[in-house]
């Protein structure tokens, strides 16, 4: 596996290329590194960081989404996919490129296909006892405290 320019780590969740191709593990170490071209004028980085963005959130929010589904009655499987499908829709034409119009078309098209495959998983997804428990009880918790805030905001 390539390693960031910068910093030398395997790039992770944060991943991201320049229009050379030179790959970074982060936005830091993507403005950290000395000689990188100016990528703005891609006709493809506002596509690009859109569906960078839009992939790193629903990874770091999807399962998430899911236990809310079981702990307030949404969203639902199918919500979530047809709002990942509204995002594949949305860069649509670059799977007719299917990577071949540069590095920025071949990051966006591989997001894509890393989307359809979290669709897969959502739709396969079951819940995990233990783990909604320990959700319920979190909130239980917050609400708790929530209500103890209140308490002495009205008290003074």
């Amino acid at each position: 596996m390539k390693r960031c320019k910068v910093c030398r780590r395997k790039p992770k969740l944060g991943r991201r290329v320049n229009c050379e191709g030179i790959l970074f593990c982060s936005d830091d170490c993507y403005e950290d590194y000395e000689n990188s071209p100016n990528d703005f004028s891609h006709p493809y980085i506002d596509d690009y960081e859109a569906v960078r963005f839009e992939y790193m959130e629903w990874m770091k929010d999807y399962e998430d989404d899911l236990y809310k589904y079981w702990l307030f009655g949404s969203p639902r499987k199918a919500d979530l996919i047809a709002d990942i499908d509204s995002v594949i829709g949305e860069f649509h034409d670059y799977y007719r490129l299917e990577r071949t119009d540069g590095i920025f078309s071949q990051e966006i098209y591989q997001y894509l296909l890393q989307l359809e495959e979290l669709q897969i998983v959502i739709a396969e997804w079951e819940v995990d006892g233990n783990e909604l428990k320990k959700r319920r009880k979190q909130l239980e918790r917050k609400r708790r405290e929530a209500m103890i805030d209140e308490e002495r905001e009205n008290i003074l």
